[in-house]
């Protein structure tokens, strides 16, 4: 062969080799990859699965980026803040909106809400609370909530019905025993059934120790979610109207003190090392009576009691007074990405009937009202469903009384709701006293806001402020 002629030959060859090596690097480019920053377990895994059948439908792969909850936030916050765009959703939790979109990390999402039909009949079917909540900041909106872990409170209601004990607890407190109205009711219950062994429960003789409620305590992103719920219940506030920190008032000094030294003494030693699996494997493993105000999520894992521990029954109710945690987690599309259009159109999708109602079969608490009142849809699954009517009843009370904490329209929110965790959780364990804590902690909240804070609740009304209202026991217990 001469040279020439070689050379042709060669030359041919290499654009054989080229060209398809060039087709699949241009077919490749051609595939979208969404990223989603997402909470690890459960949330993980029903997203795994959601996701592979979007990408079925749409050919837009989704990539799961599971982070466990306590990292979440920073982790968020520190590629927001480096505008890497490592995340083309991101998943927030009702105390971080403001902040996010505030400073922000979050993208307005009102003109792709326009042209998005799917999007407009998801935002018209979520629970107005849950819409307040988690959706808007500042009359925009900023994302979709998909998950909603709205607290409500879980007991033993075999316990509670059984003749004898309620007769004990006439006898020692002067009214009949059912799921508490108060947290003083509360306290009252937990003291109750605070056992020995060689003490009695439901007229059997105990080997061990049983515990009068199961609290998260530890030093997780869980306490304050049981201490602000007292606290709110009772008139109390984390952020006052003027923007000041409310932790030092009598009232959140009152609700504090409840907690750590009228409910603490009767939960497991191992509370104040404790997140929400804790109680919950304290109550699958006969443990414990009765939760304090408890994410109504959890009940797919609560009701396991009933086959693991004999004779158990799991019963759900608002947490005393209604008044608690109620949001869901979001998701917004970070501006920094690079397929936002995309992003939205699974957000859309994620948080239509279409993808919430296997959701809601497989055990998720859905933020679609549609969903939550769709009684036969609750009656065909009770193991995963059975606390829809509670948690229905919680966030239609937070609708009708219009009550949102100051807090949720902080636009620092999320830094505050990292030094509750510091600071609520040394009460708990006695590293400060509950004065110096909560002191430590309204001084943390003055210098993370440079003085009073803003509170953002404009769209509320002129001059909102958060009262508490009465639950409506009569309507849904007649009494």
């Amino acid at each position: 062969m001469n040279t020439r002629k070689y050379k042709f030959v060669l030359a041919v060859l290499m654009v054989a080799l080229v060209f398809p090596l060039a087709a699949v690097t241009l077919h490749a480019q051609d595939q979208i990859t969404i990223n989603w920053a997402t909470i690890a377990g459960f949330y993980t895994d029903w997203a795994e699965q959601v996701a592979q059948q979007y990408t079925a439908e749409t050919g837009v792969n989704i990539n799961i980026v599971g982070i466990d909850f306590p990292q979440l936030y920073q982790n968020e916050v520190l590629e927001s803040v480096g505008d890497t765009g490592a995340y083309d959703i991101l998943t927030y939790d009702v105390g971080w909106k403001a902040e996010f979109s505030e400073n922000g990390y979050l993208l307005a999402l009102d003109d792709m809400v326009a042209g998005n039909e799917r999007a407009q009949a998801a935002l018209a079917d979520i629970h107005p609370a849950l819409l307040e909540t988690t959706s808007h900041w500042r009359g925009q909106t900023y994302g979709l909530p998909y998950y909603t872990f709205t607290m409500g409170y879980f007991y033993r209601c075999d316990l509670f019905e059984d003749p004898t004990e309620q007769a004990a607890f006439m006898d020692r407190y002067g009214y009949s025993l059912s799921f508490p109205r108060t947290y003083t009711q509360m306290a009252d219950i937990a003291e109750f059934f605070r056992r020995q062994p060689g003490d009695t429960l439901k007229g059997e003789t105990l080997d061990g120790d049983f515990y009068g409620i199961g609290l998260m305590a530890g030093r997780f992103p869980q306490v304050q979610d049981e201490i602000d719920s007292i606290a709110w219940t009772s008139g109390a506030k984390v952020i006052n109207d003027d923007g000041t920190p409310g932790t030092t008032s009598y009232m959140f000094l009152s609700a504090v003190d409840l907690y750590v030294n009228q409910l603490l003494p009767y939960a497991p030693p191992g509370a104040t090392s404790s997140a929400f699996d804790e109680v919950v494997a304290q109550m699958r493993q006969g443990l414990i009576a009765q939760t304090a105000a408890f994410y109504l999520d959890q009940y797919p894992n609560m009701i396991k009691t009933e086959t693991e521990v004999p004779g158990a029954r799991i019963c759900t109710a608002p947490a005393p007074g209604g008044h608690t945690w109620v949001g869901a987690f979001g998701l917004g599309v970070s501006p920094d990405s690079a397929h936002t259009a995309e992003a939205f159109d699974f957000i859309s999708w994620l948080s239509s009937p279409e993808a919430q109602r296997p959701f809601a079969e497989g055990g998720g608490s859905s933020a679609l009202t549609s969903i939550l009142t769709d009684e036969a849809l609750i009656q065909a699954n009770p193991l995963t469903m059975g606390h829809y009517p509670t948690l229905l009843q919680v966030l239609d009370h937070t609708a009708e009384s219009n009550f949102y904490p100051n807090y949720y329209f902080v636009p620092q929110g999320g830094k505050i709701y990292d030094e509750m965790t510091t600071y609520y959780s040394a009460a708990a364990s006695h590293e400060q006293t509950i004065e110096e804590a909560m002191t430590n902690f309204a001084q943390a909240v003055d210098r993370i806001c440079g003085g009073p804070c803003e509170v953002a609740n404009d769209a509320l009304g002129a001059d909102y402020t958060p009262i508490p209202e009465p639950f409506p026991y009569q309507r849904y217990y007649g009494r």
